[in-house]
């Protein structure tokens, strides 16, 4: 969530680019997890269970809890 700010948010319904950052509210209603987009829809992430894992933003599980994309400034 500390990130966030140092973000520049992409508008609604831009594609991100490789190494924006995807933002979702998982816990509660705040920034909770964080992302780094790759491509395709996809992107890398960390797991409490698995580590470091590669997930598809289409899931249902990141489609629900999706805040925003955002590229460092």
């Amino acid at each position: 969530a500390g990130m966030y700010p140092l973000c520049r948010p992409l508008p609604k319904g831009d594609v991100p680019a490789e190494g924006d950052l995807v933002f979702f509210k998982i816990h509660k209603k705040r920034i909770s997890h964080v992302g780094i987009y790759l491509q395709h829809n996809k992107f890398a992430h960390a797991s409490t269970q698995s580590g470091i894992i590669i997930s598809d933003l289409d899931e249902p599980y990141y489609q629900r809890t999706f805040y925003k994309a955002a590229r460092l400034e």
